[in-house]
Protein backbone atom coordinates (compact mmCIF):
# COMPACT_ATOMS: atom_id res chain seq x y z
CA UNK A 1 0.00 0.00 0.00
CA UNK A 2 2.69 2.25 1.04
CA UNK A 3 4.51 1.51 -2.34
CA UNK A 4 1.39 2.29 -4.35
CA UNK A 5 0.69 5.50 -2.82
CA UNK A 6 4.26 6.59 -3.35
CA UNK A 7 3.92 5.73 -7.31
CA UNK A 8 0.54 7.34 -7.00
CA UNK A 9 2.56 10.98 -5.72
CA UNK A 10 5.28 10.19 -7.61
CA UNK A 11 4.26 9.59 -11.14
CA UNK A 12 7.30 8.13 -13.34
CA UNK A 13 7.81 10.44 -16.06
CA UNK A 14 6.06 10.24 -19.56
CA UNK A 15 8.45 7.55 -21.93
CA UNK A 16 8.74 9.61 -25.37
CA UNK A 17 7.44 7.29 -28.18
CA UNK A 18 10.27 5.47 -30.04
CA UNK A 19 10.00 7.40 -33.88
CA UNK A 20 8.78 5.50 -36.43
CA UNK A 21 11.30 4.17 -38.87
CA UNK A 22 10.61 5.68 -42.16
CA UNK A 23 8.94 4.09 -44.81
CA UNK A 24 10.31 2.75 -47.56
CA UNK A 25 10.60 4.89 -50.65
CA UNK A 26 10.87 3.42 -54.17
CA UNK A 27 14.59 4.07 -55.28
CA UNK A 28 14.68 6.17 -58.21
CA UNK A 29 15.17 3.13 -60.66
CA UNK A 30 12.57 1.85 -59.26
CA UNK A 31 10.35 5.14 -60.13
CA UNK A 32 11.92 5.47 -63.25
CA UNK A 33 11.02 1.81 -64.27
CA UNK A 34 7.60 2.01 -62.62
CA UNK A 35 7.19 5.27 -65.07
CA UNK A 36 8.50 3.37 -68.60
CA UNK A 37 6.40 0.96 -68.04
CA UNK A 38 3.33 2.77 -67.37
CA UNK A 39 4.15 4.74 -70.49
CA UNK A 40 4.51 1.65 -71.99
CA UNK A 41 1.12 0.29 -71.23
CA UNK A 42 -0.20 4.01 -72.48
CA UNK A 43 1.27 4.14 -76.22
CA UNK A 44 0.01 0.73 -76.52
CA UNK A 45 -3.27 1.14 -75.57
CA UNK A 46 -3.20 4.47 -77.60
CA UNK A 47 -2.18 2.13 -80.49
CA UNK A 48 -4.65 -0.67 -79.90
CA UNK A 49 -8.00 1.66 -78.53
CA UNK A 50 -7.52 5.13 -80.53
CA UNK A 51 -6.13 3.55 -84.11
CA UNK A 52 -2.73 5.66 -83.46
CA UNK A 53 0.27 4.45 -85.17
CA UNK A 54 3.24 3.47 -83.53
CA UNK A 55 5.45 6.43 -83.55
CA UNK A 56 2.22 8.59 -83.33
CA UNK A 57 1.38 6.46 -79.95
CA UNK A 58 4.96 6.76 -78.63
CA UNK A 59 5.24 10.23 -79.00
CA UNK A 60 1.69 11.52 -77.26
CA UNK A 61 2.45 9.18 -74.64
CA UNK A 62 5.79 10.38 -73.63
CA UNK A 63 4.39 14.01 -74.14
CA UNK A 64 1.42 13.64 -72.32
CA UNK A 65 3.60 11.76 -69.35
CA UNK A 66 5.90 15.15 -68.95
CA UNK A 67 3.90 17.66 -69.11
CA UNK A 68 2.43 18.45 -72.58
CA UNK A 69 4.98 20.62 -73.95
CA UNK A 70 3.31 19.72 -77.38
CA UNK A 71 -0.75 19.59 -77.66
CA UNK A 72 -1.74 16.19 -79.36
CA UNK A 73 -2.23 17.27 -82.72
CA UNK A 74 1.12 18.86 -82.89
CA UNK A 75 2.06 15.34 -81.47
CA UNK A 76 0.65 13.06 -83.78
CA UNK A 77 1.55 15.76 -87.20
CA UNK A 78 4.96 15.48 -85.68
CA UNK A 79 5.00 11.50 -85.88
CA UNK A 80 2.72 10.94 -88.86
CA UNK A 81 5.40 10.50 -91.22
CA UNK A 82 7.41 8.22 -89.35
CA UNK A 83 4.92 5.07 -89.17
CA UNK A 84 4.97 2.39 -90.63
CA UNK A 85 8.13 2.05 -91.46
CA UNK A 86 8.26 5.70 -92.69
CA UNK A 87 5.60 6.89 -94.85
CA UNK A 88 4.29 3.18 -95.48
CA UNK A 89 7.67 1.61 -96.65
CA UNK A 90 9.12 -0.45 -94.47
CA UNK A 91 11.84 0.98 -93.55
CA UNK A 92 12.83 1.79 -89.78
CA UNK A 93 10.23 0.19 -87.83
CA UNK A 94 8.13 3.80 -86.46
CA UNK A 95 8.69 2.48 -82.98
CA UNK A 96 12.23 3.24 -83.21
CA UNK A 97 11.87 6.81 -84.76
CA UNK A 98 8.76 7.61 -82.61
CA UNK A 99 11.09 7.15 -79.66
CA UNK A 100 14.09 8.92 -80.87
CA UNK A 101 11.71 11.48 -81.74
CA UNK A 102 9.91 11.72 -78.34
CA UNK A 103 14.14 12.07 -77.15
CA UNK A 104 14.51 15.00 -79.34
CA UNK A 105 11.12 16.83 -78.43
CA UNK A 106 11.68 16.54 -74.89
CA UNK A 107 15.85 17.19 -74.07
CA UNK A 108 15.81 20.26 -76.73
CA UNK A 109 13.43 22.72 -75.13
CA UNK A 110 14.41 25.18 -72.17
CA UNK A 111 17.54 26.00 -70.30
CA UNK A 112 17.57 22.15 -70.18
CA UNK A 113 18.15 21.40 -73.44
CA UNK A 114 20.93 18.55 -74.33
CA UNK A 115 23.52 18.74 -76.47
CA UNK A 116 22.48 17.60 -80.11
CA UNK A 117 25.45 15.07 -79.71
CA UNK A 118 23.67 13.51 -76.57
CA UNK A 119 20.67 13.35 -78.35
CA UNK A 120 22.37 11.63 -80.81
CA UNK A 121 24.10 8.94 -78.52
CA UNK A 122 20.72 8.32 -76.78
CA UNK A 123 19.35 7.85 -80.26
CA UNK A 124 21.69 5.28 -81.26
CA UNK A 125 21.32 3.62 -77.78
CA UNK A 126 17.64 3.44 -78.94
CA UNK A 127 18.07 1.75 -81.51
CA UNK A 128 20.95 -0.97 -80.30
CA UNK A 129 18.58 -1.81 -77.37
CA UNK A 130 15.56 -2.63 -79.71
CA UNK A 131 17.59 -4.38 -81.97
CA UNK A 132 19.30 -6.19 -79.39
CA UNK A 133 15.57 -6.91 -78.42
CA UNK A 134 13.47 -7.86 -81.57
CA UNK A 135 17.05 -8.62 -83.87
CA UNK A 136 16.13 -5.78 -86.32
CA UNK A 137 14.66 -2.31 -86.28
CA UNK A 138 13.57 -2.72 -90.04
CA UNK A 139 9.61 -2.86 -90.41
CA UNK A 140 9.33 -4.97 -93.30
CA UNK A 141 11.80 -7.54 -91.60
CA UNK A 142 10.02 -7.65 -88.38
CA UNK A 143 5.95 -7.73 -89.87
CA UNK A 144 7.10 -10.41 -92.27
CA UNK A 145 6.08 -13.29 -90.19
CA UNK A 146 2.55 -11.52 -88.97
CA UNK A 147 2.37 -9.94 -92.64
CA UNK A 148 -0.89 -12.02 -93.48
CA UNK A 149 -2.18 -12.28 -89.76
CA UNK A 150 -3.93 -9.16 -89.03
CA UNK A 151 -4.80 -9.30 -85.49
CA UNK A 152 -1.13 -10.83 -85.13
CA UNK A 153 0.26 -8.28 -86.97
CA UNK A 154 -1.46 -5.79 -84.46
CA UNK A 155 -0.56 -7.44 -81.36
CA UNK A 156 3.46 -7.29 -82.09
CA UNK A 157 3.21 -3.83 -83.00
CA UNK A 158 1.15 -2.75 -80.06
CA UNK A 159 4.08 -4.41 -78.05
CA UNK A 160 6.87 -2.70 -80.32
CA UNK A 161 4.79 -0.02 -79.64
CA UNK A 162 4.73 -0.28 -75.95
CA UNK A 163 8.97 -1.01 -75.89
CA UNK A 164 10.00 2.31 -77.59
CA UNK A 165 8.14 4.51 -75.82
CA UNK A 166 9.81 2.74 -72.55
CA UNK A 167 12.79 3.21 -74.40
CA UNK A 168 11.82 6.91 -74.92
CA UNK A 169 11.14 7.40 -71.31
CA UNK A 170 14.62 6.26 -70.25
CA UNK A 171 16.41 8.04 -72.73
CA UNK A 172 14.62 11.20 -71.90
CA UNK A 173 15.16 10.65 -68.00
CA UNK A 174 19.12 10.34 -68.85
CA UNK A 175 19.41 13.56 -70.28
CA UNK A 176 16.92 15.08 -67.63
CA UNK A 177 16.74 13.58 -64.76
CA UNK A 178 15.14 16.41 -63.17
CA UNK A 179 11.88 15.52 -64.66
CA UNK A 180 11.08 12.53 -62.59
CA UNK A 181 10.16 14.48 -59.80
CA UNK A 182 8.36 17.15 -61.90
CA UNK A 183 4.70 17.39 -60.64
CA UNK A 184 3.68 16.97 -64.58
CA UNK A 185 5.45 13.37 -64.58
CA UNK A 186 2.75 10.81 -64.76
CA UNK A 187 0.53 9.06 -67.27
CA UNK A 188 -3.19 9.76 -68.35
CA UNK A 189 -5.94 6.89 -67.87
CA UNK A 190 -7.89 6.90 -70.80
CA UNK A 191 -11.09 3.71 -70.79
CA UNK A 192 -10.50 1.74 -73.92
CA UNK A 193 -14.85 3.00 -74.87
CA UNK A 194 -13.48 6.57 -74.44
CA UNK A 195 -10.43 5.84 -76.64
CA UNK A 196 -12.81 4.51 -79.38
CA UNK A 197 -15.08 7.24 -79.16
CA UNK A 198 -12.11 9.66 -79.58
CA UNK A 199 -10.90 8.02 -82.97
CA UNK A 200 -14.29 7.98 -84.87
CA UNK A 201 -14.52 11.35 -84.24
CA UNK A 202 -11.41 12.31 -85.25
CA UNK A 203 -12.87 11.45 -88.65
CA UNK A 204 -15.36 14.16 -88.27
CA UNK A 205 -13.47 16.30 -86.82
CA UNK A 206 -10.27 17.10 -89.29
Amino acid sequence: MLLFDFFRRHPLPDTPAAPRPPRDTPSRAAREDALGQAVGARAEALFSNRRLLCAEAILVAVNEAFGLPLTEGQAVGLAAGLTAGIGDRGCLCGAVAGACLAVGALCSRGEAAAARAAVRREAAAIHEAFTRRHKSACCRVLTKPVKDDKKAHDAQCAGLTGFGAQLAVRAVLRLRPELLDSPDAGVRREGRLCGRLKWLLSFFCR
